[in-house]
Order: structure tokens, then C-alpha cells, then sequence
């Protein structure tokens, strides 16, 4: 048995490995460090270029060429695995988790052996019951779901063609929200306002994406009805079902007009949708990071499912201002001894953070930078310098 840096004995395999296919996601980069502050020897692989290499805070980096085939990817994936013998995945963006989800739901013929049962055990028990993949992060089979769970959702119906999308847009009202199964980063989704848009927009949204991977696209759309309302999240870490901690987080300001991205965020402690994340963690089974996002309606009422990312998320670093370590709590559950830190954020916070570089980028000269705090990496030096060079591009 082996000290762990802050005093406890156990054994453990502390080695992480972060697995990405895109270069550029924030969230990817900024991880690294609370990882590793945590107790867990961070491992890499991604393309090559990938912004997060630049972290101070990864142990091992394993670097692929870019426009790897998912094929590719995954013998990749297998390759580090046995280089790095991790005891935790941690997929970094939509497409990486969705070939994980696929790799265990339907190994290649080049995975069927000993090696392949060893890398699908290591993505169950990174992620959670295999059985609740799909249905966890496939736009038109959650709301269903959720609902099941005691989750309430916007007013909704799938359909199987443009035509029946548009039958079920006039019977909920327009404007409505329009989602193919799968997406990120605001594609795969559209406002639909008038009756004379939808068709061009569902026919868009069946149109083959990276994150489809190559298989055919099933004609499946969510047709929502469009609430008004005020955007939150809660960031949660999970295991085998149990919320372990988490921050909720509002919206204070996008980083760019009609876009899904936040660059100034409000941290405050929302009961409700604490309440149904951990609803949907069980009953999904859930290990790993997520981010759910909600509609908290203005005309009043709880706040609505919208979908679940589950993956890192450009946030996730932020549970430190709201006095929650996440990645400290994932460690203890492994490690299986008690967290002594919190579990959620206390009843009293509620703070404004301005991101980096999301709003430097917005606005040099934003009043946010001037009077709120900042997660600017001046730990990380390195990283500090690639975000930095984010304004000549």
C-alpha cells in the first residue's frame, strides 16, 4: 500500500487517461490541472496540436495525426490504454464519447479478443450501465426517458420524416425547437419560428455529421416546444448511478448572439435540478462527468430537461469557485475512502465568473473582467500562452 501525497494509504490505480478527437474544446485543456491536484497521474491522447498538450499538468501525452478514421481512433485509444494502464477514462468531447458508447455496443471484429474485453470493462467502468447509453445522450429518446424518471420536459414528439415534424410542430405551437438524435457545441439543432422554415431545417438536420461516425442516419427528430426562459446547468460527478458532487450554474452572459457558448457564468445552488440530475444519474446508471442543462421557464414552473452532455464540459474546472471538488470526490470513491469535502455547493453561493479566454476574446475591455474573478490558468503557463494566442487567430 502506497501514500497517496496527502497522508492516506490505499491502493489504487490513480492513472487517468483523457481520450479526445477535437483539438480546441476548452474544457479538455483546463481538466488536466484539477485532475491532477486531486492525486490522479494524468494521461493524454488526442490529435496532434490539441490545445490541451500544452498543460503543464499532463504526465504522458499520446499525440495521433489529424483526420483519423474512427477505426483509427479507437486502435489508438487501445494502443495508450496498454502504454499508460489506466484505471479511469475520461472521454473529452461528443464524437470521443460516442465511439466509446458504439465500441461497447458493437466491438469490431479487430476488438472481439482478450485486449477488446479489456478496453469495453475499462469503458463500463468508466462510464457507467452500457444499457442506458443511447438513451442518455440521443436527443429524441431522453425526453421519454427523463419523463419516466419523474424529470419534467418541455412538451414534445419525435418524428420518423419532415412531413410528421411538421404535422407535430402545428399542433405544438410555433416557434418550436427542432433536434436530430445526436450533436454538439449547437449543431444539430434549430429554432423554427415559422411554419414556411421547418421543412429546409429538418431536412438540414438529417444530413450526415462527424458525430453520426459514418453509420446511416436514422430520419428521427425531436420536435419541441420553444420555452422562454433562462438557461442553467448542473455539472455533477457521478458513480455507478450516485451523484458524487456538483455545482448548478446559470448563463450570465453568450460569447456570441444565437450560440450555445457562455462566457460570463452566474454559480448558484438550484435544489430542482440537483433534484433531477440525480434522478437521471441513477437511473441511468451514470459514472463519470456530466453537465445537464435545463430551461427554467419565465412564466414560472420547474425547470425543464433539455439534454445531458456527458463528457467533459467547458465548466466542469469551475466547481473550485463554487467550493466543490469534483475530481477530489471521484478520487476518494476510488481510492474507497471517506470525501471530506463538500457535496454541493453551500446555500450562500452564488457568484459571477468570467471565463477565459471566452470573455477576453468577447471583449478586452469587458466591465465583467474589471469586477468579478477570472479562471485565467496562471498556474499552467504554458496553456496561459496558447489562449492567449487565440486573439491573433
Amino acid at each position: 500500500m502506497a501514500p497517496d501525497g496527502r497522508g492516506l494509504r490505499f491502493t489504487m490505480n490513480r492513472n487517468a487517461l483523457m481520450v479526445a478527437t477535437a483539438t480546441r474544446w476548452y474544457g479538455t485543456a483546463r481538466m488536466p490541472r484539477s485532475l491532477a491536484k486531486a492525486g490522479f497521474v494524468v494521461s493524454l491522447l488526442a490529435p496532434r496540436g490539441a490545445m490541451a498538450f500544452k498543460s503543464r499538468f499532463i504526465a504522458r501525452s499520446v499525440a495521433m495525426h489529424d483526420g483519423a478514421t474512427p477505426m483509427q481512433w479507437l486502435l489508438a485509444v487501445a494502443g495508450a490504454v496498454r502504454e499508460v494502464a489506466p484505471g479511469l477514462l475520461i472521454p473529452c468531447d461528443e464524437v470521443a464519447l460516442r465511439l466509446l458508447f458504439e465500441f461497447v455496443r458493437s466491438p469490431p471484429p479487430a476488438f472481439r479478443g482478450s485486449a477488446g474485453s479489456a478496453l469495453r470493462e475499462l469503458v463500463q467502468r468508466s462510464l457507467g450501465d452500457p444499457a442506458h447509453y443511447d438513451t442518455s445522450v440521443d436527443k429524441s429518446a431522453l425526453p421519454a426517458a427523463a419523463l419516466a424518471l419523474g424529470v419534467p420536459v418541455p412538451p414534445f414528439a419525435v418524428a420518423q420524416s419532415v412531413a410528421e415534424a411538421a404535422a407535430h410542430a402545428e399542433r405544438l405551437g410555433f416557434p418550436v425547437i427542432v433536434k436530430r438524435r445526436f450533436g454538439f457545441a449547437s449543431q444539430g439543432v434549430a429554432v423554427v419560428r415559422h411554419p414556411d422554415e421547418l421543412a429546409d431545417a429538418a431536412r438540414g438536420l438529417l444530413q450526415p455529421m462527424q458525430i453520426d461516425l459514418g453509420m446511416p442516419v436514422q430520419p428521427r427528430l425531436l420536435v419541441q416546444s420553444f420555452i422562454d426562459g433562462r438557461t442553467c446547468s448542473q455539472t455533477m460527478v457521478a458513480w455507478e448511478g450516485t451523484c458524487l458532487a456538483g455545482f448548478a450554474r446559470e448563463r450570465e452572459v453568450a460569447f456570441a448572439q444565437g450560440k450555445g457558448a457562455t462566457a460570463v457564468v452566474r454559480l448558484r445552488r438550484n435544489a430542482s435540478i440537483r433534484e433531477s440530475t440525480e434522478r437521471l444519474c441513477r437511473g441511468f446508471g451514470i459514472s463519470g462527468f456530466l453537465s445537464v442543462e435545463f430551461i427554467a421557464p419565465a412564466a414560472g414552473g420547474p425547470p425543464l430537461l433539455l439534454e445531458i452532455n456527458r463528457r467533459l464540459e467547458t465548466m466542469t474546472h469551475l466547481d473550485e469557485f463554487a467550493g466543490v471538488d469534483m475530481c477530489g470526490a471521484l478520487y476518494a470513491r476510488l481510492a474507497g475512502v471517506p470525501n471530506a469535502s463538500p457535496q454541493d455547493m453551500s446555500l450562500a453561493g452564488d457568484g459571477i465568473i468570467a471565463t477565459f479566454p471566452r470573455e477576453w476574446l468577447r471583449d478586452p475591455d469587458s466591465s465583467w473582467l474589471r469586477d468579478h474573478p477570472c479562471d485565467v490558468p496562471w498556474d499552467d503557463p504554458p496553456l496561459f500562452e496558447a489562449l492567449v494566442a487565440l486573439r491573433n487567430e
